[in-house]
């Protein structure tokens, strides 16, 4: 989503080549996403399932609908406001994140290690946490079983491809942790309900913790409103102007450096 502020990890091992979601019964996910212990969301998000295809919807902050096609091996990005859009396909996602491995590894600290992140997982703890910690980074997620095995594999599947995109925006984390705590889940056919991200400082005296919080709702029906959505971004998909990717970036990428608008 194009937005000046990118909460990390909102993030398949790189080298795999999408295959067709493994049909599931359409559901929806909405998610508040959290910093520290802050009561108000700083992102909003409804995600909804259907026909093989996901749409992510901001329900507030910048106005980017994002849409998956797996089938296609493909991310259409509509910058409403604009009314522009861009394709990325799940191959070009690959290479990019392979890029961003290297550069990672060339660096210290949480973003060497996100390169090749390597976690000490406990299961089963309180409350049924699962927990993925290291020195400088760790998950701890809540999950729960949905009604057919199928819809955590496809979950599952775009939360992987979801993570590789949202590691091309600005200051975001390499997408490899994440995606070993999307393994852990769907290892034990779970979806998330409540997820934490906590990144420790490089040593206790330079920095702040940085905590990011996650709650998922998830409803096996789609209601009207949502179909109605569907039929927007259908809309928006014919009708916006078409941009290359890079070119469909450089506001974000504008806004990011110092001093930019």
């Amino acid at each position: 989503m194009v937005k000046t502020l990118w909460i990390p990890a909102l993030s398949l091992l790189a080298g795999q080549i999408p295959v067709a979601m493994v049909q599931a019964e359409d559901f929806r996910v909405e998610t508040d996403v959290f910093l520290g212990g802050e009561r108000e969301p700083v992102a909003q998000n409804v995600t909804l399932f259907s026909g093989g295809l996901v749409y992510d919807f901001p329900l507030i902050g910048p106005q980017e609908i994002t849409v998956f096609d797996s089938g296609r091996g493909r991310f259409v990005l509509l910058d409403v406001p604009r009314k522009t859009k861009a394709t990325l396909t799940t191959q070009e996602l690959l290479q990019t994140t392979a890029a961003i491995k290297v550069q990672a590894q060339e660096l210290d600290g949480v973003f060497a290690f996100a390169a090749d992140p390597q976690f000490q997982v406990e299961a089963g703890g309180q409350e049924g946490w699962l927990t993925l910690s290291s020195s400088l980074l760790s998950y701890r997620a809540k999950g729960i079983k949905p009604r057919l095995t199928a819809t955590a594999d496809t979950y599952r599947e775009f939360a992987d491809w979801y993570a590789r995109l949202n590691a091309t925006r600005p200051g975001n984390l390499p997408p490899f942790p994440r995606l070993e705590l999307n393994r852990s889940l769907a290892e034990r056919q779970q979806v998330p309900e409540e997820v934490e991200l906590t990144v420790e400082p490089k040593n206790r005296w330079a920095g702040r913790k940085l905590v990011v919080r996650s709650h998922h709702i998830f409803n096996w029906r789609l209601s009207n409103t949502d179909r109605k959505r569907i039929e927007t971004a259908g809309t928006y998909m014919a009708d916006f102007q078409a941009l290359s990717f890079q070119e469909y970036r450089l506001p974000l990428l504008m806004a990011s450096m110092p001093g930019g608008q």
